[in-house]
Parts: structure tokens; sequence; C-alpha cells
């Protein structure tokens, strides 16, 4: 294989250096061009999530260094952050992205929205141009993949999220939570998720909303829509405060929380970068968690079981993948091979089609039929040898048939 990849998680790093590795939509966009335009790689795809970074490329020469890479595309210095970063490749690569969209490499172990962020990785580098057909295809098998387990396997005794994570948090630090008020600053899928917990558990959530998407965005049933620039005087009020935007400004600052009145108020952040100013925990009465400090969740000691079967499916689309890896570099092959092969039998017939009793126009429908149907056999059976041969003999084997 010709994939590599460099990332940067949760479990190399705190969200103060994993943020300086962040991508927003454009910059993720603006990386692949960059990169299309130099030649550098075949396919690019980008994961940039809460608790990771991945960098993903296909067809690049052995001299590209995708953790240096990785550091010049965010204006760092590569020495400086080579020991958070971790390169794998091949199927090492691969075997990690199946196990990541699984859930099974994150900070909250099992937790189902990575497999959407996979998905939607792989689905934007598709729209920009940025993926060939190997990383898409990638993408799309691992995420196949963690559907399967999680369809036939139970990772964790209860499903968890980030946004669950919080709701656990807030149970022990507020309860009850009924009644409470709780600002949740951002629109988007975290944002969503997030409220959609909090009102599930009776709280009072309000939800910000840019100027030019109000009207047009969707809330959450039995939350209340408010100007994003009104923030300030709702969250006054609040209890709970939770952002989750891909902003690269704070949307909380330290002075703004220092001019609200004074109160014990829980202040989530779910954003990487952060969207809260790390000032706003001198704030008397201010309480701040971010993603890192809600904590981790591995596998429990009875689910042992679960895991290994979990593997064992993973294990099955990793040798899919690699199957139609190795075998997409045999179709031209093949397709060489079924076009001599009927060329060669079209010039074995040629003296027996002149004896033929036909008209030239029937001899040549004839003959058309004929290269048609010779080329479409020997494909057929030369493409049925990947059922009963390794990727490696049947390219022996290809090899061999075309020098004959």
């Amino acid at each position: 294989m010709n994939i590599i990849m460099a990332g940067i998680d949760h479990a190399a790093a705190g969200i103060d250096t994993r943020e300086r590795f962040s991508f927003t939509k454009t910059a993720a966009e603006a990386a692949m061009n960059q990169l299309r335009q130099n030649h550098i790689a075949q396919g690019c795809v980008i994961l940039s999530t809460c608790n990771r970074t991945e960098f993903w490329l296909s067809g690049a020469s052995e001299e590209v260094n995708p953790a240096s890479l990785l550091c010049n595309l965010k204006g760092l210095e590569p020495e400086a952050y080579q020991k958070y970063l971790t390169v794998r490749k091949d199927e090492e690569a691969v075997r990690h992205l199946f196990r990541t969209a699984c859930g099974m490499n994150s900070q909250l172990f099992g937790e189902d929205q990575i497999i959407t962020q996979v998905g939607e990785a792989g689905d934007f580098a598709r729209g920009c141009g940025g993926s060939d057909t190997a990383l898409d295809t990638l993408f799309r098998t691992a995420v196949t993949a963690a559907k399967k387990v999680k369809t036939e396997v139970r990772l964790t005794a209860v499903r968890r999220s980030a946004a669950e994570s919080t709701l656990e948090l807030l149970q022990k630090e507020l309860s009850p939570l009924k009644e409470k008020t709780a600002l949740v600053i951002g629109n988007g899928a975290m944002g969503n998720l997030a409220a959609q917990t909090l009102l599930s558990a009776g709280m009072r959530v309000f939800m910000t909303l840019r100027q030019y998407k109000y009207g047009g965005a969707t809330v959450p049933e039995g939350c209340i829509a408010i100007h994003y620039e009104e923030r300030a005087r709702y969250m006054d009020g609040a209890d709970v405060i939770v952002s989750a935007t891909a902003s690269p400004h704070f949307t909380v600052r330290g002075e703004m929380a220092a001019g609200l009145s004074e109160r014990p108020r829980i202040f989530i952040d779910l954003a990487v970068p952060r969207d809260i100013d790390p000032e706003v925990a001198k704030v008397s009465g201010a309480r701040v968690w971010d993603i890192d400090q809600l904590g981790a969740a591995g596998p429990d000691a009875d689910n042992t079981a679960a895991a290994e079967r979990a593997e064992a499916i993973l294990k099955e689309y990793l040798e899919e993948y690699r199957s139609w890896y190795y075998f997409r570099d045999a179709v031209p092959l093949i397709r060489q091979i079924s076009r001599r092969a009927a060329e060669d039998m079209l010039k074995r017939m040629e003296k027996t089609m002149h004896t033929l009793p036909l008209a030239a126009e029937q001899k040549e429908q004839l003959q058309e039929q004929i290269d048609h149907h010779a080329e479409k056999t020997v494909a057929h059976l030369l493409f049925g040898l990947r059922e009963t041969l390794s990727p490696e003999l049947l390219q022996a084997c290809l090899t061999a048939l075309n020098q004959v």
C-alpha cells in the first residue's frame, strides 16, 4: 500500500497543544488544494475533531514526512511537535482508522459521534477533490465496518458521547437539573446534541444562532433560539454555559464573564480550538471544564469479549480493503490481457472467416461478436482468480500471462 498518516490525539497531548493542529473546513480545503497543486500526494483527507487531528495521504513519495508536512501547514516548527505526532503506514494506518471509527481510540471509549465525523471527513475531502479512490474507499469502508460493530457489539455498558458526559458531570454538580437554565452557544452538530441532552434532563435551554442563520436554521424542539450577539445577556441568568462552535475566536471572553452578576456558574467547553477563554476560570463563582476534563472511559472488564468480537469484525473489513486495494492495480493488466487474447483469437480465425458463405457486412458483425465475447470471457476468468489467489500471487500470474 501507499497510505500514510500523521495524527495527534488526547492520549498524546493536552487540548492546549491539540488545538494548534485543529482545522476548520475552510482551512482543511485550503490545505488539500495546496497539496494537490504542489503534487505532493494523489489524495488527502483531514480528520479534525475535539479529540484528534489526523492527516491522511495516499500516493505520496517515500521522502514525504506527513508529520513535518502537517506542522508546516499549521505554521509550526516540526522539531518542537514531533513527540506529539504519531505516524502510521499502510495496514497499520488502515487498522487504526477502523478502530477510530468505532470509538475504540476515543477518549470516551465506544462513543458514537466519531462514526459521523469519519464519514463527514471523507465526504468533505471527496467534495473538495482532495481524496483519491484509495482514501475515499478507505473512509467509506471504515464507516461501514464501524456501523457493523455498533450493530453487533456493545463496546460499553452505556453508549456515551461528549454531550452525555457533560450531562453526567452536571448531574453530580447541580442535581437536580430540572428547571435550571442552560445557554448553548453554537448550532452545529455538537451544539444540537448538547442542547437535546440537557433538554431531556428537564433543563430550560437557550441556543444561539448567528444573525445570518436566524430564521433558516433549526433548533431542537423545546429549545429557545436567541441571537448570538445577545449571548452575554442570557449568560447572566444561566446556571450552565456550554459552547461548541467551530469559531477560531473565543465565544466567551474573560472580560465578558467578569461582567456577569456574581453567582455560581459552570462553563463547559466542547470545542477545539477552545471557545472559552482560560481567563474565565479566574472569575469568582465560575468553574470551567474543557473536553479533556470530561473524563475518559475505557473498555469495562466485563466487555473484554465484546472488544475482541469488534476486533474480529474489523479484521474482516481490513482483509476486504486490502484485497480491493491490491486488486485495483490488477484491473488495467486484466483488461490488457483480455484485449490481446481477443485480438489473437480473431487472427487465428481469419482463414475460417474467409471461407464462410456470408456477406461482408455479416462477417464484420460476426467478428465484432467474437471479439466482444472473447474479451469478456477471458476477463471473467481472470477476475475470478481474485477469489482463490492472494493479491501478490495474482499480480505475479497476470504479469506472466501478459508476457506470454
